[in-house]
C-alpha cells in the first residue's frame, strides 16, 4: 500500500493502544484517533463531499487539526490550511479561489464555504458543538475513501505572491509522504518521541510533522505557542523533539522561569525561516541543552528540503551557518543568471527536483510554467553557496520576499495596500534587519494633495490593519512629499531607498 493511503492504518495496526495525541485535558489512543479520524471523513461523505472536494481548517493548534488532517487524507479531500492570522478579506479570497464546500472554523474566526463546521476552543471531546455532531453524523465503517494515486491533490498550503494575489501551492499525497519519510530520517524520528506541535500547524514549519510523527507511532502533542507553557510542557510530558523558528526560540529561552523546569529529554530542535544570531544560537544551546539543527524549506518543497545532522556545524555556530545537506528525496543545483552550474564556494540562485517538489500553482498555468526550467527544475529565487563537503549555506534571496518572524512576507502585498489609500502616491516597501523578529517591514511613501497631506504613520497603520494580516503591518512608515527615486522606465529604486533608510537609522 503506497504510503500516503497508509498512515493512519499502519500506525493504527502498530501501535493502537500507544498515545497518539495530548492536547489539554485531550488524551486519545491511536486506537481512539483512527475511530475519529474515520467519522470524520464518513460525516463528510454524508455532507455530500467527492474526492478532490476541498476542504479548509481555520484555527488554532488542537487535536481537531490533526483529526481533520487524517480524515482528509482517508476521504481524498484536498485539505486548505487556512493561517487564522490572515484578515477576512484574505481568508475570503482562499475560500473563493478553491471553492471551498467545507470549512472548519474556530468560533473566534469567520469564513464562508458551501458548508461551515464550528466549535470553540474550550470544548472537551463530545461537546455539543457543529464539529462533534458531524463527527458522530454515522456509524458507518467505511467511509469515502481515496484512489491509491499518488499524483492527487492532498493539500493547498497559500503563499503570498510577488504581485500581490496569494498563490495555492498544490501538494499531492506522493509529495506529502515523501516529506514524511524525509522527516523521519533527519530528525531520527522513533515512537518514543514527545514532538511538540507548538509553530502554527497551517504553516509547512510544523504541519509535516503531522504525517510524520504518526508513521512512527510517537506522541502528537499539542500547544498554541507561549514562551512560558515551553518548560511546563516540556517537563510534564517529555518532549523530545519540535521545530521552531529562531524568534520564538528566543523568547522561550529570555522566559524567567525557564531554568525552573527539567529540559532532560529535549533531544533535537530544527529551527530555520531566517537566519539565527549567534548570540541567540549560544543562548539557547546553553539553556535547552540539546542538538540545535537548522533547516531550509519553501512551501513549494513539501517543507524543509535541507537539513543538518549533528556534528555539521561544529562550535561556534556562525563560523558556518550551514543548513546541511539535501533531504533523500531531494535534488538541489546552484546556478549562475544565465542557468549555467556554478563552481562551490559561489554563490547562485538555488533550483530544486525530486519527490517533494509541489505540482502546480492552484489555477495559475502561468505561474507554474515560470516557476520551473525547461528541464523541470523549481527556481526558489534564494541564493545559496555550497561547500566542498556538500553543505548548503543560505546567502540570501533573490526574490524580495521578507522573513518576519517566521512568516513570509513579499512586499508587493503590503504595497497594494498601501496605494489603496486615498493621498498615497507611491510606496516602497521592504525589510530591514530585527532583533525580535530576524527581519521586519518597512515602508516609505510619498503623498500629494489635500488627502496626502494630513496622512499621518498612525493612520496610514490602521488603514493597512483591517486588509492585510497583523505580522505583514510596517513596523514602520516613514512620509516623505517628494517622489521617491526610480531607476529603469519608471520603477522604484527600492534597493536604494532600503539601503538608505538603513543608513540612516544607524546615525
Amino acid at each position: 500500500m503506497p504510503i500516503h493511503d497508509n498512515v493512519l492504518t499502519r500506525a493504527t495496526s502498530l501501535f493502537a493502544d500507544d498515545l497518539a495525541i495530548v492536547d489539554g485535558h485531550v488524551r486519545m489512543t491511536y486506537r481512539e484517533l483512527s475511530v475519529r479520524a474515520s467519522g470524520l471523513a464518513a460525516g463528510m461523505s454524508l455532507l455530500g463531499l467527492q474526492p478532490g472536494d476541498r476542504v479548509g481548517f481555520l484555527g488554532r493548534n488542537s487535536f481537531r487539526c490533526i483529526e481533520v488532517n487524517l480524515a482528509c487524507a482517508i476521504a481524498g479531500l484536498v485539505l486548505v490550511p487556512i493561517n487564522f492570522r490572515l484578515s477576512d478579506v484574505e481568508v475570503d479570497y482562499i475560500a473563493a479561489d478553491t471553492g471551498l464546500q467545507l470549512l472548519f472554523v474556530e468560533e473566534s474566526y469567520r469564513g464562508r464555504a458551501g458548508h461551515t463546521v464550528t466549535w470553540s476552543d474550550g470544548d472537551a471531546i463530545r461537546a455539543h458543538n457543529g464539529y462533534e455532531a458531524l463527527l458522530y453524523a454515522t456509524d458507518a465503517q467505511s467511509p469515502l475513501r481515496a484512489p491509491a494515486t499518488g499524483n492527487a491533490v492532498a493539500q493547498i498550503f497559500y503563499t503570498s505572491g510577488t504581485t500581490g494575489h496569494p498563490k495555492g501551492v498544490c501538494l499531492t499525497r506522493a509529495n506529502m509522504g515523501a516529506s514524511a519519510l524525509d522527516a523521519i530520517i533527519s530528525l531520527q524520528m522513533n515512537r518514543q518521541d514527545g514532538w511538540l506541535h507548538a509553530s502554527p500547524m497551517f504553516h509547512l514549519v510544523d504541519a509535516f510533522a503531522i504525517w510524520a510523527v504518526t508513521l512512527v507511532g510517537g506522541r502528537h502533542i499539542i500547544n498554541h505557542f507561549a514562551p512560558d507553557q515551553f518548560g511546563p510542557l516540556v517537563q510534564a510530558e517529555r518532549i523530545s523533539k519540535t521545530s521552531l523558528p529562531p524568534t520564538l526560540l528566543d523568547r522561550i529561552v529570555r522566559e524567567p522561569s525557564i531554568s525552573k523546569y527539567d529540559l532532560s529529554s529535549l533531544d533535537l530542535i530544527s529551527y530555520g525561516g531566517s537566519p539565527m544570531q549567534d548570540a541567540v544560537y549560544r543562548r539557547c544551546q546553553a539553556t535547552l541543552g540539546c542538538a540545535m539543527l537548522q533547516a531550509y524549506g519553501l512551501t513549494e518543497g513539501s517543507g524543509f528540503v535541507c537539513h543538518e545532522a549533528c556534528g555539521d556545524n561544529p562550535l561556534p555556530q556562525q563560523a558556518l551557518n550551514t543548513v546541511g545537506h539535501p533531504t533523500l528525496h531531494t535534488q538541489i543545483r546552484l546556478v549562475d543568471e544565465s542557468g549555467r552550474a556554478i563552481a562551490d564556494g559561489e554563490p547562485g540562485e538555488i533550483l530544486i527536483r525530486g519527490a517533494r517538489v509541489f505540482e502546480r500553482y492552484w489555477e495559475k498555468p502561468e505561474a507554474t510554467a515560470a516557476a520551473f526550467t525547461d528541464d523541470g527544475w523549481y527556481r526558489t529565487g534564494d541564493i545559496g553557496r555550497r561547500d566542498h563537503q556538500g553543505r548548503y549555506q543560505i546567502v540570501g534571496r533573490k526574490k524580495e520576499m521578507v522573513i518576519s518572524g517566521g512568516e513570509n512576507i513579499y512586499p508587493a502585498e503590503v504595497q497594494n495596500v498601501l496605494l489603496s489609500c486615498p493621498g498615497v502616491a507611491e510606496a516602497a516597501v521592504f525589510g530591514v534587519p530585527s532583533e525580535a523578529w530576524g527581519e521586519e517591514v518597512r515602508a516609505v511613501v510619498y503623498v500629494e494633495g489635500p488627502e496626502g497631506r494630513v496622512l499621518t504613520e498612525a493612520e496610514l497603520i490602521g488603514y493597512c490593519r483591517p486588509r492585510i494580516a497583523g505580522y505583514k503591518l510596517p513596523k514602520k512608515i516613514v512620509i516623505v512629499d517628494t517622489p521617491l527615486p526610480k531607476n529603469g522606465p519608471g520603477k522604484i529604486a527600492t534597493s536604494q531607498i532600503r539601503a538608505r533608510h538603513i543608513e540612516e537609522t544607524k546615525t
